[in-house]
């Protein structure tokens, strides 16, 4: 309480949330996604207002009902194949723009699991593991870290009559340009997380 609630107000501030912008001219574009929240707020206001597509909820409960069996049976017949509902969940709520990174980032890592099996042994497949695991969560932690602090500038800045773009350097017609290079810096992420990952195969 003491920590996520001034934080979250601090992203609102700075970023607001689709449906709820915390000044006007704000660009509803750049809210800050939040599916789980929009989702449960869509829920809560469908049962107030009666309104509600119970359809859909019942779709939901067969679904997830047929994906616990399959993934049970799944774990019964097979070594390693499993079906999580959660996961199947989340890739039906979660936009694109989520989902995208998490795909890649499994196929990688399925690819490179595999590659260290094969060449080094099942040592080097978790030695290899550990590594990658604490390479992602330290680039997660370190996003949300620099997003906190991004929008701590930016409400400074506003609170003191300026720009919402505190540090921008170019206009917005940099905007395509800017997309390529993070793509291009998304690809060199993924070539370090490789090099990482297998950097002990020697050594194993």
């Amino acid at each position: 309480a003491l920590v996520i609630a001034p934080v979250l107000n601090l992203l609102y501030e700075a970023y607001g949330f689709p449906g709820a912008m915390p000044r006007p001219g704000m660009d509803p574009a750049q809210a800050l996604s939040a599916p789980q929240a929009v989702l449960m707020t869509t829920i809560a206001q469908g049962i107030f207002s009666s309104k509600l597509a119970w359809e859909y909820i019942y779709i939901g409960i067969g679904l997830g009902v047929v994906l616990v069996l399959i993934d049970q049976l799944l774990k019964r017949t097979t070594k390693n194949l499993v079906l999580p509902p959660l996961a199947v969940g989340m890739g039906i709520y979660l936009p694109p723009v989520i989902q995208t990174p998490l795909v890649v980032g499994a196929i990688l890592g399925y690819f490179l699991n595999r590659h260290l099996r094969k060449t080094a042994g099942a040592e080097a497949e978790a030695a290899g593991l550990r590594r990658g695991t604490l390479f992602a969560s330290g680039l997660i932690v370190g996003e949300s870290i620099v997003g906190v602090l991004l929008a701590g500038l930016i409400v400074l800045s506003v609170s003191n009559g300026g720009d919402e773009n505190p540090l921008a350097m170019v206009g917005s017609d940099f905007a395509d340009t800017a997309e390529m290079l993070g793509l291009a810096v998304f690809f060199g992420i993924l070539a370090l997380f490789s090099k990482i990952v297998l950097s002990g195969k020697k050594a194993s």
